[in-house]
């Protein structure tokens, strides 16, 4: 079926897909496979089944599952061959068939246009590369909705429903990338400037790597899936085959810059060294003409822009029905918090309803910092492929700096942590957001387990999952030392650890400290098989009078203990708070500094096989929340 769509706003995020076709599909055969829609079109796709045909393709599209094909034309096919000096899909080899073919197809997920959202489709293609999903208005057709796949090739017929997926027909070849992030910079001429200064301080170079070499781990676990159970229930999951580092880069454009009175590279170093020797006194003028020290002021302003994290427009905060289902918006925009290059700096990312923002304050349209605003694929506009092999960029709409505003007033917040972006290896991988199965661990870069082998999974993600909809789960004698985020400025923090109440849990001493291999314990164990509602934690049901609630939250306080968010519903109906198995535990409360590195070590004291650790979310508060004039929020 062809649907024609105005463009008003993208649909939302509703992913409904199977591993299996509906059960009628089983007995009726009458319609048409992947395969058969294209072959019984051979005007429009019969080079792109001769492609199919000769990587071993075509069959698999002729079988039950749940596929999204993007088919491009014969004249598509036929540009790409051209583009390459060839003139017949003969000319390919059997690895370019190969190649072609999984650019083109999804194997697990049938992709409508009404469950994406501009950003990135969910799953990878069979090539395991991430498409940019995004929509432009067509002014030669009525100004109907035009989509495209990584802003390049146009859909110019979508969701035709097959009896194993769907196809979407694209007017181009998707070729991804095969650059990385600095050289797909390179060829942009809109953000000149921007890579001047990126080459100028060396910090290309810490954005050329991409296959750790030194991972390893068993084919067995990663192309098959495996069942493991935590709280009870079996799980799907598959370990991770590739170690990858990518990034994330947040740009002006050279018409923002020029919008802000610089329009060179002197006029570049100007903006930074007044931003950021105000930031830094103690540096200024130490290390103005050492463009490649971590304290120059434009390696500074550079190093800001960048992330060891690779994440599309759509995954910064958790996006379509799990915000939609999860958060309480009236309470929240919901958030997350990320390290960058920049030595000992926080970056802040808000999904308001107004979009997409870096380091803004308030809620919603109330916000008492407005913030760096991040344009969609679709603002970015077409043409404009923001994919690289290692990593992706973003326009921004103002200057972005790690300034006054940030430090004092975004900061001076409870920096809530998920255990999603505790370690960019997690979204490097894809495990974040992943709606199949969970993604087991056996190692995770800079985390030490201490010679402990604990089965350690990410969640998939669904919206009866914890805070966030992001949870670590560790089962057996784990044992593991990994560090925080920075603390966004010199000051007096409480350390808090968000988990989940249950019998199958466990008892466990946490440490903290600076030296990871001599971290001091912080309390007594605690004992996640303790009832909530036991004398030790005292939690208590809300009453529903604001004084009597205080009180209740003030003595959990003394014992070390809070309840859990009241912005967040599992399901959409339990909401975290009225639970009495969701609780935080206060760790330890200490003056902090963005100059040094912070150690977490959790170990597993019971002797039991099965028992479990959920690692939601940390939070990193200042004396000014958790000690305030006004009390802290329950939200």
């Amino acid at each position: 079926m062809r649907l024609v769509l105005g463009l008003l706003a993208l649909p939302a995020f509703t992913v409904s897909c199977s591993d299996d076709p509906l059960p009628e599909n089983y007995y009726t055969f009458t319609g048409e496979m992947v395969s058969d829609y294209l072959q019984n079109r051979p005007e429009e796709f019969s080079e792109f089944v001769a492609i199919l045909q000769r990587s071993g393709m075509y069959g698999m599209m002729a079988t039950y599952g749940s596929y999204t094909c993007l088919a491009p034309t014969n004249a598509a096919v036929e540009e790409y061959l051209h583009s390459r000096g060839l003139t017949s899909v003969d000319q390919l080899t059997k690895e370019e068939c190969d190649t072609l073919s999984w650019n083109h197809i999804i194997d697990e997920d049938a992709y409508f246009t009404t469950d994406l959202i501009d950003g990135n489709i969910p799953s990878a293609n069979m090539n395991g590369r991430n498409l940019t999903f995004s929509c432009d208005s067509d002014a030669m057709n009525n100004n109907n909705v035009v989509y495209y796949i990584n802003k390049t090739s146009r859909m110019i017929v979508w969701d035709d429903s097959v009896e194993n997926g769907v196809v979407h027909t694209l007017d181009k070849v998707v070729v991804p990338q095969t650059f990385y992030l600095p050289d797909v910079l390179a060829e942009n001429p809109d953000v000149s400037l921007f890579y001047e200064a990126l080459v100028l301080t060396h910090l290309d170079d810490s954005l050329k790597e991409y296959i750790d070499e030194s991972y390893t781990c068993g084919a067995d676990s990663v192309n098959q899936d495996m069942t493991i159970s935590t709280g009870g229930s079996p799980y799907t999951m598959r370990y991770v085959g590739t170690r990858m580092k990518r990034y994330s880069a947040f740009i002006e454009t050279n018409d923002v810059y020029a919008q802000n009175g610089i329009n060179n590279l002197d006029d570049l170093k100007a903006r930074a060294k007044q931003t950021y020797d105000r930031m830094y006194p103690e540096d200024a003028g130490k290390y103005d003409d050492d463009w490649t020290h971590r304290k120059n002021p434009l390696n500074r302003f550079i190093a800001y822009h960048l992330l060891p994290y690779y994440g599309a427009y759509n995954d910064w905060t958790v996006s379509g029905d799990v915000k939609t289902t999860c958060a309480k918006m009236d309470l929240i925009d919901c958030t997350d918090w990320y390290k960058t290059l920049m030595p000992g700096t926080l970056m802040k990312f808000s999904s308001p309803q107004q979009g997409l923002y870096i380091n803004r304050k308030g809620l919603g349209a109330l916000a008492t910092v407005e913030g760096v605003k991040v344009l969609s694929p679709s603002e970015m506009g077409s043409g404009i492929d923001q994919q690289a092999l290692n990593g992706i960029y973003h326009y921004v709409d103002k200057i972005l700096e790690f300034d006054e505003a940030m430090r004092d007033q975004v900061c001076n917040d409870r920096i809530r942590i998920s255990s999603a972006t505790i370690t960019p290896e997690f979204m490097n991988c894809g495990a974040r957001g992943n709606t199949l199965r969970a993604t087991g661990f056996k190692v995770v870069e800079g985390w030490d387990f201490h010679g402990k082998t604990p089965s350690m999974t990410f969640r998939k993600r669904d919206v009866w999952m914890v805070t966030y909809a992001d949870c670590v789960d560790m089962v057996g004698q784990f044992d593991v030392t990994f560090s925080l985020l920075p603390v966004p400025k010199t000051d007096t923090y409480e350390v808090r650890f968000a988990y989940g109440w249950g019998d199958m849990r466990g008892k466990v001493q946490i440490y903290f400290g600076t030296d990871p291999d001599n971290l001091q314990p912080v309390g007594l164990p605690i004992d996640f098989t303790l009832w909530p509602t036991d004398p030790l934690i005292g939690w208590v049901e809300d009453t529903g009078d604001s004084e009597t609630d205080r009180a209740i939250d003030k003595a959990m306080h003394n014992r070390g203990y809070m309840k859990d968010m009241d912005s967040w519903a599992q399901g959409g109906v339990n909401i975290l708070r009225a639970q009495a198995m969701k609780l935080r535990k206060i760790l330890v409360t200490e003056t902090m500094s963005p100059e040094v590195t912070y150690y977490i070590r959790i170990k597993q004291l019971m002797d039991n096989p099965q028992a479990e650790l959920p690692i939601n979310y940390f939070e990193l508060v200042p004396k000014s929340i958790y000690a305030g004039v006004e009390a802290e929020d329950t939200h």
